[in-house]
C-alpha cells in the first residue's frame, strides 16, 4: 500500500537577505527590475508548500500511472523535518531573484523503502500580461552530503517536475535536499507579462516498500 506524507499548507512571507528556522533563503539578483527604478517591476508570489511531516498508510487516488504502479502493499512512514510548513517561498519576487530551502526526509520504518517526490495541487493566478510563472521559474533539487558533492536530482522548468525516483532508503535512513527556485531575467518584453502574478504548490513524498 502507497504511504504518502499528510497535507498540511502553510505560507512563508519572505523578507531580503533573511533566513527563517526551516533554512529557506532568498536571494536578490543583479538585474535591472527594482534596482535602478527603471520600467515596471514584477511582483510574483512564490510560495511553495511541503506536504506534512508523518506519513499514513494510503492510496492515493490518481489518474497518473505511475501513482498506481506505487500502490504496491507495505507500509512505510515518512519523516519530514518541516512537519509541514513552507519549504520555499518568496513574495515581490523580481527577475534575476532565487530561493532557497532545506528539508531533511527520512524512512521512520524497520524496513527498507523506495522514496519518491511528486508535486501536486498546483494553484496559478497569471500575471496581467498573461504569463504564468509555474511555466518561467526553474526548480533545482539537489541531495545534500557531508561527504560528497550534491547530486542533482532535477533542474528545469517548475511545472514539468516529473515524479522523481529518490532511491532505497535503508530502516531509519534520512537525508538532506535542497530545493532552489530561480526566476530567470529576460528583459521587458518576457519579464513583463508576469506583473502579479502567482503561484503555489505541494511536493508530496512517496514510499513503499522494497522487495
Amino acid at each position: 500500500m502507497l504511504s504518502c506524507a499528510g497535507r498540511a499548507r502553510a505560507r512563508t512571507m519572505m523578507e531580503r537577505g533573511t533566513t527563517d528556522t526551516s533554512g529557506t533563503q532568498r536571494t536578490r539578483g543583479s538585474g535591472r527590475f527594482g534596482r535602478r527604478g527603471l520600467a515596471v517591476a514584477v511582483v510574483a508570489a512564490i510560495i511553495l508548500v511541503l506536504a506534512g511531516t508523518v506519513a499514513y498508510a494510503a492510496v492515493k487516488p490518481s489518474n497518473d500511472d505511475a501513482l498506481r504502479q506505487l500502490a504496491r502493499s507495505g507500509r512505510v512512514r515518512i519523516k519530514n523535518s518541516l512537519g509541514g510548513d513552507a519549504l520555499v517561498g518568496m513574495q515581490g519576487m523580481l527577475p534575476g531573484d532565487s530561493t532557497t530551502g532545506t528539508v531533511r526526509i527520512g524512512n521512520a520504518s524497520k524496513v527498507r523503502a523506495r522514496f519518491y517526490l511528486g508535486l501536486s495541487r498546483l494553484v496559478e493566478t497569471p500575471g496581467s500580461g498573461g504569463g504564468r510563472l509555474s511555466y518561467r521559474l526553474v526548480l533545482t533539487v539537489k541531495r545534500l552530503s557531508t561527504t560528497h558533492r550534491p547530486i542533482l536530482v532535477y533542474t528545469g522548468p517548475l511545472r514539468q517536475m516529473p515524479m522523481l525516483k529518490l532511491g532505497k532508503f535503508r530502516p531509519k535512513e534520512s537525508r538532506i535536499y535542497r530545493f532552489s527556485v530561480f526566476f530567470p531575467e529576460g528583459g521587458p518584453a518576457l519579464d513583463d507579462p508576469y506583473q502579479q502574478a502567482s503561484t503555489s504548490l505541494e511536493f508530496d513524498w512517496y514510499a513503499r516498500r522494497a522487495r
